[in-house]
């Protein structure tokens, strides 16, 4: 569990962001922060492009804004705004870098920054079939994981085939 202090500073991160935020199509302002593993909060706000598809979310560019400076995996994410609620690429990017306790944060403001509410879910609640590159196969588990919290399961699936030097060590036994 999170202490209280660091949570308020959590939301003051990401209401602080959507005070930067750079809508001028939508004028939907989201401001975002995540809390890493080594305590670190980074945060990071919506930057909208009249091309629409260039357009960074919030809560992308606080994950990214971590991930710049070397901060992996995340304990506690943040998003603050009216009605926020993550869209469905912020939710696998959240998703990629959190574990099952990863909170997730959502700030309120109800057009008034001195009126808001928290609500307190997880990251995982938000995406619950979300596609998971250590299940696919895509992602191998090894110390540099940012999902290790979840390899247990996609390496004893591993453990179970043979590794392909393993088949060719055997199938050059085979010709000889």
């Amino acid at each position: 569990m999170k202490s209280p202090k660091v949570i308020a500073r959590l939301v003051e991160a990401a209401v602080s962001a959507q005070k930067h935020a750079y809508c001028p199509y939508s004028r939907f302002a989201v401001g975002a922060s995540v809390l890493t593993e080594s305590g670190r909060i980074f945060a990071g706000c919506n930057v909208e492009n009249a091309s629409y598809g260039l357009t960074i979310c919030a809560e992308r560019a606080a994950i990214f804004n971590a991930i710049s400076r070397n901060q992996r995996g995340m304990k506690a994410i943040c998003i603050a705004g009216r009605s926020p609620k993550p869209c469905g690429a912020c939710r696998q990017v959240m998703f990629e870098f959190s574990t099952k306790e990863t909170a997730l944060y959502l700030v309120d403001l109800n057009s008034n920054p001195r009126r808001q509410t928290v609500k307190r879910t997880s990251v995982h609640a938000m995406l619950p079939s979300a596609f998971d590159p250590l299940a696919s196969g895509l992602l191998a588990a090894n110390p540099q994981n940012l999902l290790r919290n979840r390899a247990g399961a996609a390496a004893k699936r591993r453990r179970r085939r043979p590794s392909p030097s393993k088949k060719s060590k055997r199938a050059r036994g085979r010709r000889k």
